[in-house]
């Protein structure tokens, strides 16, 4: 290899990798606050569509706006801890709706399941 060809090649892979370090540290927070969006709101329509496909009870629409309130609450938190807990909750939801029927003991599960998540503020020192 020629020693010119060396040096342009090390030149253009150190301006490649700073450019995408660059790039990581200044945008990476915007990035992963529009994926977190995207993410919960595909996971909803999948859910929705499954719960519209249920057997007709008075807690199919409660259980949609239960989980529209509890992916706002989510979206306020860090992205890990979102996608962590928000998942569990669409993970047991599944399993709930799995039989084709909601009833108010899997609903107040879910609800259950949603308050031990939230955790209060520390006031004080």
């Amino acid at each position: 290899m020629k020693k010119g060809c060396f040096l342009t090649g090390i030149t253009l892979f150190t301006i490649i990798i700073a450019v995408g370090l660059f790039l990581y540290r200044k945008y990476w927070p915007e990035l992963k606050e529009a994926s977190k969006e995207k993410i919960f709101n595909i996971a909803l329509n999948e859910v929705d569509e499954k719960i519209d496909n249920l057997e007709k009870s008075i807690y199919q629409d409660s259980l949609k706006l239960f989980l529209r309130k509890s992916s706002r609450y989510y979206k306020d938190q860090n992205f890990e801890n979102a996608m962590n807990k928000f998942g569990d909750v669409l993970d047991q939801t599944r399993f709930f709706i799995n039989d084709g029927k909601i009833d108010s003991v899997e609903f107040t599960a879910l609800k259950n399941m949603v308050k031990g998540y939230e955790r209060p503020t520390e006031v004080g020192n």
